[in-house]
């Protein structure tokens, strides 16, 4: 398996793989913000948007391939303000049905970090599915629950669920934040 860093450029080239493995993950039961009934085009286009934050470098978006194509895919959203430049937002993690449980996700959640790390981003957030699987997975990775929020994630099954926010600190980041004001 390879991970891959995408950019404004390679993006569309992975657009429809990356289509087939929501759409596979939400087949799976996966909850990650979309409806079953979305299509193909519709998750195509929705990675497709995604071209002008990688350009900005406002988004980072690692896929692994294998040798069967795209397993899975992790992004990353940096805070671009200047009160949060230490801070960035896990934003989507997705392993196939056909990959599960042989360490995709967390090999792709090891090189955000490291890259959130080198982009000195000491502090990452998420929101999954309270209740889900995912909560699990992240705390065995060593993130940690601040609470809850009802009614925030709508799933595949049509309906609001409660949202669980999680967070890790990397590092301490001790920087002066000069105010907006000044």
């Amino acid at each position: 398996m390879k991970i891959v860093l995408l950019n404004a450029a390679t993006l569309p080239v992975y657009c429809p793989e990356l289509a087939d493995l929501l759409l596979d993950t939400l087949q799976g039961g996966a909850s990650v913000g979309y409806q079953r009934a979305t299509s193909h085009q519709e998750a195509e286009s929705n990675f497709y948007r995604l071209r002008d934050e990688l350009q900005k470098g406002e988004r980072l978006i690692w896929i692994a391939r294998d040798e069967q194509g795209v397993v899975g895919c992790i992004s990353l959203a940096l805070n671009m303000q200047p009160e949060a430049l230490n801070r960035g937002t896990i934003k989507l993690l997705l392993v196939h049905r056909r990959a599960r449980r042989k360490g995709v996700g967390k090999k792709l959640l090891a090189e955000l970090e490291k890259s959130a790390c080198a982009r000195q981003r000491g502090v990452l957030s998420l929101e999954v599915r309270a209740g889900s699987g995912a909560e699990a997975f992240y705390r065995s990775q060593g993130y940690r629950c601040l609470g809850e929020i009802p009614d925030y994630l709508c799933s595949a099954d049509g309906y609001y669920h409660p949202a669980a926010i999680y967070f890790k600190r990397l590092f301490a980041v001790n920087q002066t934040v000069r105010s907006i004001a000044s």
